[in-house]
């Protein structure tokens, strides 16, 4: 036999370990689950937890309109030129608004004649749109547009080479010119929805060197820090470095840094919890499994046997089992990132879907799985390989991997069967540990996902959407009245419905002219300063813009008003409200959070039948109040009156806006077809409802649910694996105690008791963390969750718990009766022999 291992000693090892491997089918197929749920957990959690980040910073810059760090206003040729020599910058870009375009003909839009040059564009331009089209303008006549503004043109296929006429003026000008351009790109720009629909006119650097604008006015530089970690400070040192003007101004632009601050350490959390449970779940397997084969090993020392061949039978057996387990991982993990994270992404970012989603399938990600799950299961093997490796061969032959406690030692007579169970659950204290932390961990993530996915609910989605469950609106820009008096009369014929709420405006021109005046509205100016490339430091351009001041103007019925007063202590003055008095705002704050309008203010619009005066109330409507489509804005903020006070400032309204509520939601499938027939003549009357919205969101959260449920399961059987090795191998490593204490007089059922004890242990000791720290872990983990996800509700999972811990109790009872069962079937003197 040592001739075998001698002479033909790689050959002889490695038929040595693929025998051993298939004498082990148990552990083998423990081991390849292991090392395959480890697989399948990371690469699901980490292409999530990937997908949202890049979600995130995609979202983020897109809303920006930029990826730059910060924006300097008004800039001199010798500033630029220091700019570009300093070694805290990365790029510098320059931005210079020649001046603004006319766009009284558009309906909802406030747009500036601009060059950028090349660096800009490329670099923190391009990064934040979509969907682009042809190319920055080189030439004198042409031009690039946003899509959305070619739609308020009425242009819905936007051909390159296409003549656009555009009025515009440059600098302080108020002198419009009218000029042919031709269109040279177009793209999908999704910064207007922050900014409210204000935009840029792009013009090439010929067009802009035509208009002989001056360097120093109106030049902005945009710039991203060589170290982007603390961009206050790099402002000040450029501040330190560079003579700047008070005039000039640093304007950092803002991130959602208090959500990223959140969310991202939550997703962190669990990506750990992720990585310790499959660190643990093939580490014990591995540790547990080898140390019980050591007496086998000393076997082989016995007959010839080294150290470095025991170690590479080890090696053999793990990679074998890697190679089946790691890819079968791998292929579960790719599919979930295929197919259900996306889903996941688009529910988790339902509420900014219009932005776009990323989802993350990097090959970094099973590269890395592959080395975690390798790594772990060669560090799991490593230490028991080793004491393989140095035990002698007699020592192998007794080798027990327990501590021996002698209950001889108690003063009482009798030990209690209890007591015994809870000091052989910590005979082996690190196999122990490992047991009940990773089965902790299997719960908590079953407890968090279940608790986070319970907290979502369709009702509570559509709660928080839109005044009311039904809505019937159409763009501003249309110069129709779409929603005729008929109509609003047959929809109040409807059975089921309540609390009719509708929004008049002007027809056909919704905005009016509204009196500037410092006092009222200098801080309004002040927070737009600065902002989607407003500069009001020029006191020509400031004057430009506040001569052209004017308003969206909207009549709202006395329902609004009534349903305002009951949140109010001061209710407003409904009489003065309808006799025209009183106007309503939406809530404006500043940096500081300081209302930018105050109570009694006065604002003066000039309607068809001259000025009319009304008070700023004392209450303000929600700052998204009517923030869905249908809504169109002017230089000035919006303003809500009476519909009296509207018909006198016009000679004719039009209804562009209704909402509603159903007295029964079960009847709302009905209620939407009978709208859709009202409406029929008119297609393009957008109707909105939260049942559909109901529908939507149900049909995503089932999916989640699911995705859940398997996770969950995945995490939990983590858990109850390690128990259920650590146990199976407790019991077969006692199998020549438990035929000791039998021989002196224990009886089989003494010793089944004393097992059903230890797992009742086992269960007992893992849920009371659970209930304790777990609970301290799930509820800054549902805190953050709200953060991301806004319409959750905090629910925390009682019944998936009870249904939980009842089928883990039944395992953790029925594995050591099942094992013992087994080793039972020898008798006392084969037991005693078997050592």
């Amino acid at each position: 036999m040592s001739d075998i291992f001698y002479n033909n000693s790689k050959a002889a090892v490695q038929r040595l370990a693929k025998n051993s491997y298939g004498a082990n089918k148990r552990r083998n197929t423990f081991v390849v689950l292991a090392l395959a749920l480890t697989a399948f957990m990371i690469t699901s959690v980490f292409s999530l937890g990937f997908s949202y980040f890049d979600t995130f910073q995609l979202q983020q810059i897109r809303l920006m309109g930029t990826t730059a760090d910060v924006a300097i206003t008004n800039l001199t040729e010798e500033q630029v030129e220091q700019l570009e020599k300093s070694d805290l910058i990365d790029v510098l870009g320059i931005n210079q608004r020649l001046g603004s375009v006319d766009t009284s003909m558009l309906s909802d839009a406030l747009l500036g004649l601009s060059w950028i040059d090349e660096k800009e564009w490329e670099v923190h331009r391009l990064p934040t749109v979509s969907n682009v089209q042809g190319n920055y303008p080189r030439k004198e006549n042409e031009i690039m547009l946003p899509a959305w503004v070619l739609s308020q043109m009425g242009i819905s296929d936007p051909q390159i080479g296409m003549s656009i006429t555009l009025s515009y003026q440059i600098g302080n000008s108020l002198h419009y010119e009218i000029k042919d351009f031709s269109l040279s790109g177009f793209y999908t720009d999704y910064s207007a929805q922050r900014t409210g629909n204000q935009g840029s006119v792009y013009v090439s650097k010929s067009f802009a060197e035509e208009t002989r604008a001056a360097l120093n006015g109106g030049v902005n530089a945009m710039v991203t820090f060589a170290d982007r970690n603390n961009v206050k400070k790099n402002c000040i040192k450029l501040e330190n470095k560079i003579n700047f003007t008070q005039e000039q101004t640093f304007e950092i632009v803002p991130s959602a840094q208090a959500d990223s601050a959140t969310i991202i350490p939550a997703i962190g959390l669990i990506i750990l919890f992720v990585v310790i449970s499959g660190y643990l779940l093939i580490y014990n397997i591995l540790y547990i499994s080898i140390s019980k084969d050591i007496r086998f090993y000393g076997q082989l020392k016995t007959i010839g046997g080294t150290k470095r061949q025991i170690k590479r039978i080890v090696r053999w057996q793990v990679m074998k089992t890697s190679s089946i387990g790691i890819p079968l991982g791998l292929a579960a993990g790719a599919m979930i990132s295929l197919v259900i994270v996306p889903v996941t992404m688009e529910m988790m970012y339902s509420n900014k879907a219009s932005l776009g989603t990323k989802i993350s399938f990097s090959p970094f990600i099973f590269v890395g799985t592959i080395f975690f799950a390798l790594f772990t299961a060669f560090i799991g093997s490593m230490k028991p390989a080793k004491i393989a490796g140095n035990i002698s061969p007699i020592a192998a032959l007794g080798y027990i991997e327990t501590d021996i406690i002698t209950y001889a030692k108690r003063k009482k007579r009798h030990v209690k069967l209890s007591r015994m169970a809870f000091q052989n659950i910590f005979r082996n204290r690190k196999s122990a540990i490992l047991s009940y932390t990773s089965l902790f961990l299997g719960l908590n993530l079953f407890l968090v996902s279940s608790g986070l996915l319970s907290s979502l609910s369709p009702e509570n989605f559509v709660s928080q959407w839109g005044e009311g469950d039904f809505l019937l609106t159409f763009s501003i820009a249309e110069n129709e009245n779409l929603i005729t008096t008929e109509m609003l009369n047959e929809i109040k014929q409807i059975n089921g419905i309540e609390n009719i709420h509708v929004t008049y405006s002007a027809f056909p021109q919704t905005t009016m002219d509204v009196i500037y005046d410092n006092e009222v509205f200098g801080n309004y100016i002040d927070s737009l300063n600065g902002k989607s490339g407003i500069d009001f430091s020029d006191q020509e351009r400031l004057k430009a813009y506040t001569e052209n001041f004017y308003s969206g103007v909207y009549g709202l019925d006395l329902m609004y008003i009534d349903e305002l007063n009951e949140t109010l202590e001061q209710p407003i003055d409904v009489t003065a409200f309808e006799n025209g008095e009183i106007v309503l705002l939406v809530e404006m704050v500043d940096a500081e959070g300081k209302p930018i309008f105050q109570p009694g203010q006065e604002i003066t619009v000039i309607g068809e039948n001259g000025e009319h005066t009304f008070r700023v109330a004392a209450a303000c409507l929600d700052a998204d109040f009517q923030s869905s489509r249908g809504k169109g804005r002017g230089t000035a903020p919006d303003l809500y009156i009476s519909q009296n006070a509207l018909s006198f400032l016009s000679s004719e309204c039009k209804i562009f806006r209704i909402a509603f509520d159903t007295a029964d939601s079960s009847q709302d499938e009905q209620i939407l077809l009978k709208l859709q027939s009202i409406t029929s003549s008119s297609p393009k009357i957008d109707i909105q409802s939260r049942y559909e919205k109901r529908e939507e969101m149900g049909g995503y959260i089932l999916t989640l649910r699911v995705l859940a449920i398997g996770l969950s399961c995945v995490f939990l059987l983590i858990g109850i694996m390690n128990f259920t090795n650590t146990m199976m191998v407790s019991v077969d490593t006692r199998k020549h105690e438990f035929a000791i204490l039998e021989s002196i007089g224990m009886t089989k059922k003494q010793i089944k008791t004393v097992l059903l004890y230890e797992g009742g242990y086992y269960w007992l000791i893992s849920f009371v963390l659970l209930i304790t720290l777990g609970t301290g872990i799930y509820i800054p983990l549902y805190r953050s969750f709200k953060q991301v996800v806004s319409y959750a509700s905090f629910s925390y999972p009682v019944l998936p718990l009870l249904i939980v811990a009842g089928g883990v109790f039944v395992v953790c009872l029925v594995v050591p009766i099942i094992t013992f069962n087994s080793v039972w079937k020898k008798s006392v003197v084969e037991r005693l022999r078997d050592n």
